[in-house]
């Protein structure tokens, strides 16, 4: 009767060890620069956002009325975000040596630039750009700003 719960402990120990490892692997960058209200919508809690920060997948970021935030993904792609900015990290997966990319940013709303990475380079069909207006792909050494409106 005691192997089994002695399985059970092992198991439910290695299982945390597990998620904080798979939870490690989504870090896909990290907050270059901030100013004013920059915060970060992750599992539900908003937390602000500092330079240096990871950020993972899944999270979304925000500025406030004052805010600004320089993102550097782990590929090189540089997104900045202006005042009263919404971005979702949704998709990221940069593993050049398995020939895997994804990656799909969710732009809801504010003003941002985006600068290309060797994502874009290497697998320009893989990136997608989901914004208010339509989707953007297909994004080959490409550059650009956006600006979209909330619901005011």
């Amino acid at each position: 009767m005691k192997k089994p719960l002695f399985w059970c402990m092992v198991m439910l120990l290695l299982g945390g060890d597990f998620a904080g490892a798979v939870a490690e692997m989504a870090h896909i960058g990290k907050v270059k620069g901030t100013n004013g209200m920059v915060s970060i919508l992750r599992d539900g809690a908003m937390t602000p956002a500092f330079p240096n920060m990871k950020v993972y997948l899944n999270d979304t970021l925000v500025t406030g009325s004052d805010g600004a935030v320089g993102i550097l993904l782990e590929d090189n792609t540089l997104l900045s975000m202006g005042p009263m900015s919404r971005l979702a990290l949704d998709k990221f997966d940069f593993s050049p040596a398995q020939n895997k990319y994804a990656m799909q940013l969710r732009m809801e709303q504010g003003t941002f630039v985006y600068l290309s990475g060797l994502m874009g380079k290497l697998a320009p069909y893989a990136v997608t750009l989901d914004t208010p207006a339509g989707t953007i792909s297909m994004l080959k050494e490409t550059n650009f700003m956006a600006r979209f409106g909330g619901d005011e």
